[in-house]
């Protein structure tokens, strides 16, 4: 009887391809590598990546429009735009604590300053 090859020693750690550790997996394809960098040393729970992910989107607009010669109006649709999202974080903040039940009085706040300030920038 022949001896039976003996199955190869895994190594320790992470396995090539094993993607258990990724922080941000759902838009990790999307972020730039400083982004991801920078994304790492954030918490990864509820609708973190969400958050993220407008706030990345967020600086590459501004990012944007600052390389560009934009009169009055440009700047005033980026704005109007950084403003919005603005407001869609402190929503995703504001359900986030509420999903973690934690007291929401300054996400609230914070979210109602957004508003105000975005329905000045819009009129």
């Amino acid at each position: 009887m022949e001896p039976r090859d003996a199955p190869e020693k895994r190594k320790s750690g992470g396995q090539p391809g094993n993607t258990n550790a990724l922080k941000h997996g759902l838009y990790s394809r999307r972020f730039h590598t400083a982004e991801l960098a920078a994304l790492q040393s954030m918490p990864a729970v509820g609708l973190q990546d969400e958050i993220d992910l407008i706030r990345v989107v967020m600086r590459r607009v501004f990012e944007q429009a600052c390389g560009e010669t934009l009169d009055l109006e440009g700047w005033s649709k980026t704005l109007g735009a950084l403003g919005r999202a603005a407001s869609n974080i402190a929503t995703l903040l504001r359900a986030q604590g509420q999903v973690a039940g934690k007291n929401s009085e300054v996400a609230a706040a914070l979210s109602q300053a957004l508003a105000d300030v975005l329905r000045e920038f819009e009129s």
